[in-house]
């Protein structure tokens, strides 16, 4: 071999030589106590953070510990120790990261994870203290978690976290407050509760919701206390009321829209005790009056208000109306001088009544109105909430009236939603329960809302195989296009159901929170499973 090709043969190995040993930097370390030596160092220390957690190097929590105080890779260090998953070991740490305003919040994730009772004091100190307000949602979530077994402990703090400035920590908390209240059933929280419902911060983030949910969770007991806000009766609730209108004053609200707002009058129909049925009635009958001196947006703004007043009322008396509230509702709907849609939706409220016990008071106040303009558009809540028994009356009824206005409800142009509606009791024979599911589950969303307010009335065995068949339906109803289908459902589950029907509720909540455009739902469900548990 010639010395050229010698030298070229060697100049090829040494550089293959150099290429194998340049694939690991010199240096590099490979275990925990290499990489932990390399913590302080200028140019390795944060990737030696990193490579601790990969590791699961739990032996080099001591020296991380050591480096908090100083270090500029707090969140860094953090997320190792999150990925190292010791949580025994971690205590110290995390107990140091808890008092610091910029790593709390994710020191109080980690928290949460590890939900270790060690943790138990660094986190209350960080909810009862101003040190890191923006970790209070975080560590009221891992308090949570740590204690979700007896959380009744911690009722006043709860409370307390429930009424402190949202601007200072946070809606969030307060609203993750009352959710906790609620599912302790605490009573004690119940008029903190109420002032929850119309707290806001000062960007208009309210925590509504949250606190709706909470008092539907914890029932009958708020039923009395919301019935004094609607009723301004401080006899027996002075103090809840004193509170809640200086706290609606500060946020600048007016007494109107927390006393003849919607809100109280939803919560009650949540609730589903047929004990505000005869109040949720007479408040419909209040007379109101705008407000005078305000600006027009305000009196709009009212007006917005009392319309979803009416509407809740409407709603809620679905859910809790008795034959009882028949007589006043029934002044109220033949009054001319009232609102047409108060009036229209009062009908509605006596047409849905249970067992179909409203249908004979709607025919009558139908049989004695003159004025047409208003008997045309009472076809349709008589339509919905009519039985067989009761359709030959409403037929002989509409086939005498000469109204032009209401044949055209009935046999015209517009009488399409009419006759789906009434083409089911036409199609389905009294008490057919095979033939109603079938129109519930088939493509007229108008007929299939009648087919579940028909079998929300059965009875023994064919209530079993329609409430079945109902929460089959449900969640394949569109959320956004068929509203109202939805709605006569969850009524008809309601008076089908009971606390066995809870788990079946449970898989309607989850396929709705993952439903696209579903989440309007989810409160809805929640409700009714809180009533369902209770019935």
């Amino acid at each position: 071999m010639g010395r050229k090709l010698i030298y070229l043969s060697m100049s090829v190995v040494m550089a293959f030589g150099l290429a194998l040993g340049t694939g690991c930097k010199k240096g590099t370390p490979t275990t925990c106590n290499g990489w932990s030596k390399l913590l302080r160092s200028p140019v390795k220390g944060r990737q030696a953070i990193k490579e601790i957690g990969d590791l699961r190097c739990a032996d080099s929590i001591p020296a991380l510990l050591e480096l908090f105080p100083n270090s500029q890779f707090k969140d860094d260090i953090l997320q190792s120790v999150r990925t190292i998953n010791a949580p025994a070991a971690s205590v110290e740490l995390l107990a140091v990261a808890l008092v610091d305003p910029d790593s709390a919040p994710q020191a109080a994730v980690v928290a949460e994870d590890f939900a270790v009772p060690e943790l138990r004091k660094p986190l209350l100190d960080v909810l009862t203290t101003g040190v890191a307000p923006k970790a209070r949602l975080n560590a009221l979530l891992a308090l949570a978690k740590i204690d979700k077994d007896n959380l009744k402990q911690h009722e006043d703090l709860l409370i307390q976290l429930l009424r402190n400035d949202p601007n200072f920590q946070g809606i969030q908390v307060n609203a993750a407050a009352a959710r906790l209240l609620g599912e302790i059933g605490s009573q004690q929280a119940i008029p903190h509760l109420v002032v929850g419902l119309f707290m806001k911060t000062q960007r208009g983030e309210q925590m509504y919701a949250a606190a709706r949910k909470a008092l539907a969770r914890i029932g009958t007991p708020a039923v009395a206390p919301l019935l004094a806000v609607q009723s301004n009766d401080r006899t027996q609730y002075g103090p809840m009321l004193e509170d809640l209108s200086t706290t609606a004053a500060k946020l600048g609200i007016y007494e109107w829209q927390w006393q003849d707002g919607p809100e109280v009058v939803q919560v009650l129909g949540d609730i589903r005790d047929s004990a505000a049925a005869m109040p949720i009635a007479k408040s419909l009958a209040k007379p109101l009056s705008p407000p005078v001196g305000v600006e027009d947006r305000v009196t709009r703004t009212w007006q917005i208000a009392q319309q979803n007043r009416i509407t809740m009322a409407m709603l809620a008396l679905w859910n809790v109306g008795t034959t009882e509230t028949i007589p006043t509702l029934k002044e109220i709907v033949v009054n001319p001088d009232n609102d047409a849609k108060l009036r229209l939706d009062t009908a509605s409220a006596i047409g849905m009544l249970p067992n179909y016990a409203g249908i004979p008071a709607l025919l009558d106040i139908y049989s004695k109105t003159k004025m047409e303009v208003f008997r045309a558009p009472m076809v349709k809540p008589i339509a919905i909430g009519i039985d067989w028994a009761n359709l030959p009356a409403f037929e002989r009824l509409l086939k005498a009236d000469k109204s032009e206005l209401v044949k055209g409800r009935v046999s015209g142009e517009e009488a399409g939603e009419f006759l789906s509606l009434i083409g089911v009791l036409k199609k389905c024979k009294d008490g057919d329960v095979d033939c109603l599911i079938g129109v519930l589950q088939g493509d007229d969303p108008i007929a299939a809302t009648k087919a579940a307010v028909l079998l929300g009335n059965m009875k023994g065995e064919a209530g079993r195989k329609a409430l079945e068949a109902l929460l089959v339906q449900y969640p394949k109803i569109d959320p956004k296009q068929h509203v109202d289908l939805r709605r006569f459902v969850i009524v008809a589950i309601w008076r089908l159901g009971d606390k066995s029907t809870v788990k079946d509720v449970e898989r309607l909540i989850q396929a709705d929170t993952e439903a696209k455009g579903a989440r309007y739902w989810v409160d809805e469900l929640d409700s009714l499973l809180a009533a369902l548990a209770r019935k």
